[in-house]
């Protein structure tokens, strides 16, 4: 099992961050398009579960390779960050994979529209979004395979926090869809 350890946190100068994240050993990569596409459906309520099921289309801005994967997203797993089960896997064509789930049954919510910096430093990624409707937000991510691993994540996650000004309590646990919606 592999849980996503991640927080996300509003920011207002893009470019000093990712100066910062620079300077702190980031190695810059892929700046990428997603677009990613959520479903709802009757048999299983998404929302009341904390889980989401979502259909992301990508295409890296400086290759102009695209792809695409279909992502099941468990309930968050602690009060502070965004920490949750992911369970991911390419597929051939997001579009068709999108219409398979219609055709059952899902039904989708409008969709989020980012584009993304990508930065990597050991087993840390970065990614500096500018969300369509939303502004820019820095998410920070490390994949744990147990729960004691999660916890040395979280505060991997917090040094650099720190390094770049910011603490826990900056940090929102608000999804991007869940913002888009409530606008």
């Amino acid at each position: 099992m592999s849980i996503e350890v991640e927080i996300k946190l509003k920011i207002n100068d893009k470019k000093s961050i990712e100066e910062k994240l620079a300077e702190s050993g980031f190695r810059k990569g892929a700046l990428v398009q997603e677009s990613d596409t959520y479903y709802m459906a009757a048999h299983h309520d998404f929302v009341a579960l904390d889980e989401a099921l979502r259909v992301r289309s990508t295409e890296n801005r400086t290759t102009g390779e695209k792809s695409a994967a279909i992502t099941y997203k468990g309930a968050k797993l602690d009060q502070i960050s965004m920490s949750r089960q992911e369970l991911e896997t390419t597929v051939g064509d997001a579009e068709i994979c999108r219409n398979i789930l219609e055709h059952i049954g899902f039904w989708p919510v409008p969709s989020v529209e980012k584009l993304r910096q990508y930065y990597h430093k050991e087993n840390i990624t970065a990614c500096a979004d500018m969300v369509k409707g939303l502004g820019d937000y820095l998410e920070l991510e490390v994949i744990a395979d147990s729960d004691e691993k999660k916890e040395q994540a979280l505060e991997q996650i917090e040094e650099i926090l720190q390094i770049l000004g910011y603490s826990m309590q900056d940090t929102t646990r608000t999804s991007y869809l869940s913002m888009l919606l409530a606008k």
